[in-house]
């Protein structure tokens, strides 16, 4: 795969957040491939373009974008990059455990997705998943089997529930929406 020498930061290329949904990356990827395609007059560029196609070819595939964002989180997870307030604590753990938990239901969906008979993600995944001791996701566990997203199976495994495919569902499209109002907001600009 990569070294961490080697690291390319592909969600910075596309300009995204790593909890971006598949259909969300596929409508950055063709918008920015479309901008930087060298047979673009205007804003074609070469080197650009490649990058955008390499940084999609790896975070459209499941298997690809799992084992890139572990080595996303030890690289940019050991720099921080919100300030510390005054206990020391990361500024923004608010937006940063929305971020987790937001990648928990997307894993949790995922697995129901792809086997509805056998849905429970092992915990030793979990822990490969987000680079952390399975304690360290305590919190969220909490939060989601509060919420009635997530369910503890017989066989102590987590699974997604009705309720959490229905919170993707809604906040997909939500996300969607904004999209397409600042999509449309951009042509307005142009026509300016």
């Amino acid at each position: 795969m990569m070294e961490v020498n080697g690291f390319v930061d592909y969600y910075k290329i596309l300009g995204i957040k790593p909890d971006i949904s598949a259909d969300d990356l596929g409508r950055r990827f063709h918008r920015l491939a479309k901008r930087y395609h060298p047979d673009n007059p205007q804003t074609g560029n070469r080197e650009r373009f490649d990058q955008i196609v390499e940084a999609h070819n790896i975070l459209k595939d499941l298997g690809k974008r799992s084992k890139y964002d572990i080595l996303y989180n030890q690289v940019v997870g050991s720099n921080p990059t919100h300030a510390s307030d005054s206990n020391g604590t990361d500024g923004d753990t608010v937006g940063q455990d929305v971020d987790i938990q937001s990648k928990l239901l997307s894993v949790f969906y995922n697995k129901r997705r792809h086997n509805i008979r056998d849905p429970g993600v092992p915990e030793m995944e979990l822990e490969r998943i987000f680079n952390c001791k399975i304690e360290s996701l305590e919190f969220h566990f909490w939060y989601l089997k509060a919420k009635h997203w997530i369910e503890k199976l017989e066989n102590g495994m987590f699974s997604i529930t009705v309720e959490g495919i229905d919170h993707i569902n809604s906040e997909h499209h939500r996300k969607t929406t904004t999209m397409l109002l600042m999509d449309r907001s951009h042509e307005n600009d142009d026509l300016d």
